[in-house]
């Protein structure tokens, strides 16, 4: 599935490149890609009525049901978490039939920076302890708000490259494929399967939480996984004391720990 990178142009140009384009009320003409991943693409966008509007354009090619159904979810969360301050914002999205192969066009909110770069601009120096809980404030308030929803949304891929720096100043959260509302404790053998199936396709190994490398364990996995992750993130990408290592799912699995 898709991940934003850093925001550096592409090489080479792409499908969309210097086409205008109508997405839901919105037209945009396409500019340079800025983030790829499998199947999909991001670009820098503007409006055609008022130049002066930036967007990202999110153009995914639905190979299958479960695609669609990714697709559909992440449209579906930023919708309902939309006008949070916090949360990156949909402007308008469509999901286009092409005879052999559906296209998901998203229109978001251009955001110049992402975390990754930010970090990556700030070479040996560290951050100063009221920059670093501005950022912590911030992811912290969109995954309250996702938690307060009914039944709660558990993101399951926090990390930094999902963390944007937007045109107000404030750090938002972005790309909900991963999310999930299927909160239980997996005891049945053909339900562990499909979960950690689930886990290892749309999460980040670095950040899992304890209960989803070992499903035998059989505790409950709900968006607590979320307050796991909202730790390692800030302690390895914020404070940056040490790199992630391979051995890291053995040390998640030795430690003690409880929620609160």
């Amino acid at each position: 599935m898709w991940r934003l990178k850093h925001f550096t142009p592409k090489e080479q140009p792409s499908g969309l490149e210097g086409r205008t384009i109508d997405v839901g009320n919105v037209k945009v003409h396409v500019r340079e890609a800025i983030a790829e991943g499998g199947f999909s693409c991001v670009y820098a966008a503007r409006d055609m009525v008022n130049p002066a509007k930036q967007y990202a354009l999110k153009h995914v090619i639905v190979q299958d049901e479960e695609s669609l159904e990714l697709v559909q979810k992440e449209i579906t969360v930023m919708r309902s978490l939309k006008g949070h301050p916090n949360v990156v914002t949909l402007v308008a999205h469509a999901i286009l039939d092409m005879g052999r192969a559906r296209e998901a066009l998203l229109v978001m909110e251009f955001c110049h920076k992402s975390l990754v770069s930010v970090l990556d601009d700030r070479g040996a120096a560290y951050f100063d302890e009221e920059k670093v809980a501005l950022i912590f404030r911030d992811v912290c308030n969109a995954v309250f708000a996702m938690h307060c929803q009914t039944p709660p949304l558990a993101h399951r891929d926090l990390k930094a490259e999902n963390v944007l720096l937007g045109a107000d100043g404030a750090w938002k959260l972005c790309d909900f494929g991963s999310v999930s509302t299927n909160h239980k404790c997996f005891d049945k053998p053909e339900e562990m399967g499909i979960e950690e199936d689930n886990i290892r396709k749309h999460t980040t190994p670095s950040y899992r939480a304890p209960e989803m490398w070992d499903l035998y364990r059989r505790e409950v996995i709900s968006e607590k996984v979320d307050i796991w992750v909202n730790h390692i993130f800030s302690y390895y990408y914020i404070l940056v004391l040490c790199n992630c290592n391979p051995i890291l799912s053995i040390v998640l699995l030795d430690c003690h720990y409880f929620f609160i």
